[in-house]
């Protein structure tokens, strides 16, 4: 129930959070340090609307990886992790083994970046660029069954 409502309002105060619950503050607030302590909670996020910093413009982009090049895999992912737009790099299964997400402020940016911090590298097999049409963020997804 505390990770819901952390996942659904990252900056819940405590006390909404033990009311939330049901539970007393003091517990709330030691649950909450466990399950930071145990690695469950990682950080707090802002969720960002790019669109208002000047970057309306979203794609997922998959990457493959030439064969000759998978010791490389992991150098290629934080390299593309630190490009400017680069919002996420996600490890794959399946065919293609990298999923860039980037927001940058219009199609010649995206286009740059593509030709630029994509194609133009050697290590880089392949692209397929697909643009997000908009975006929905899943709420219930520590809901149990019973």
């Amino acid at each position: 129930m505390i990770l819901q409502l952390l996942i659904a309002h990252g900056r819940m105060p405590n006390a909404a959070i033990a009311q939330a619950a049901s539970v007393a503050e003091s517990t709330a607030h030691n649950r909450v340090n466990a399950l930071t302590e145990a690695g469950v909670i990682r950080g707090i996020h802002a969720e960002v609307d790019l669109a208002a910093v000047g970057r309306p413009i979203e794609a997922m982009i998959q990457v493959q990886i030439q064969p000759t090049a998978r010791s490389r895999l992991r150098e290629e992912a934080e390299r593309l992790a630190n490009c400017p737009g680069v919002v996420e790099v996600f490890f794959l299964a399946g065919s293609r083994d990298l999923l860039v997400r980037v927001a940058v402020a219009d199609a010649a940016a995206l286009r740059d970046f593509v030709v630029n911090e994509l194609n133009r590298w050697p290590t880089v097999a392949a692209t397929e660029t697909s643009m997000v049409l908009e975006h929905f963020r899943g709420t219930q997804m520590l809901v149990l069954s019973a």
